[in-house]
């Protein structure tokens, strides 16, 4: 994954660090739970990363929401 210190400024660019960030947490979920449960870090099956992704999902769905909020709520208290 490229990291870089530029803002994103397009929807094209927001939509592709949010694969990327949905892929990154897929795939940590699934290194967390393997090791859990004793397995090994072999490269997760597709089936374990749609899962996964399904999870992240959620998460930075929530996540989406609450910085919208916040800046909402940074905004009012800037008027």
């Amino acid at each position: 994954m490229h990291v870089s210190p530029d803002p994103i400024t397009t929807r094209e660019q927001a939509a592709q660090e949010r694969e990327n960030l949905l892929d990154l947490l897929a795939r940590g979920l699934y290194c967390t739970l393997a090791t859990a449960g004793g397995a090994g870090h072999d490269e997760p099956g597709e089936e374990a990363l749609t899962s996964g992704r399904a999870v992240a999902d959620d998460y930075l769905s929530a996540y989406e929401e609450w910085l919208v909020k916040l800046s909402a709520d940074n905004a009012g208290k800037a008027s």
